[in-house]
């Protein structure tokens, strides 16, 4: 009976590598700076609309220049992952804490 041999280093690291090269080539295509520029683009337009409207003396609305595209994607596992994550970064923070008191106790007493 042969042994499976499961390497999690390996596919840690060659998972990480993908990611890493995946982020390097959206950053070098200029995907972030086209998206930024496009938002730019609405932004000035909805100045100039603004500008315009008010030189016709329309009545002029923050709702009608400014888009909120922020959607809202929480949900109960969302927020339960949250909740752990903050559990979990408390009990880290306690265990450093108090690892750190007992090596100044160590060294320094």
């Amino acid at each position: 009976m042969k042994k499976k041999n499961n390497n999690y280093l390996l596919k840690f690291l060659l998972i990480s590598f993908m990611l890493f090269l995946i982020i390097y080539f959206t950053n070098e295509t200029g995907y972030y700076e086209y998206k930024i520029y496009t938002k730019t683009k609405l932004t000035e337009e909805s100045i100039q609309r603004f500008e315009q409207d008010i030189k016709n003396n329309k009545n002029v609305s923050t709702q009608n220049y400014i888009k909120t595209d922020e959607i809202n994607y929480s949900n109960k596992f969302s927020q339960a992952g949250s909740k752990i994550g903050e559990s979990i970064e408390k009990i880290m923070h306690y265990i450093i804490k108090k690892s750190l008191e007992i090596l100044e106790d160590l060294f320094y007493k």
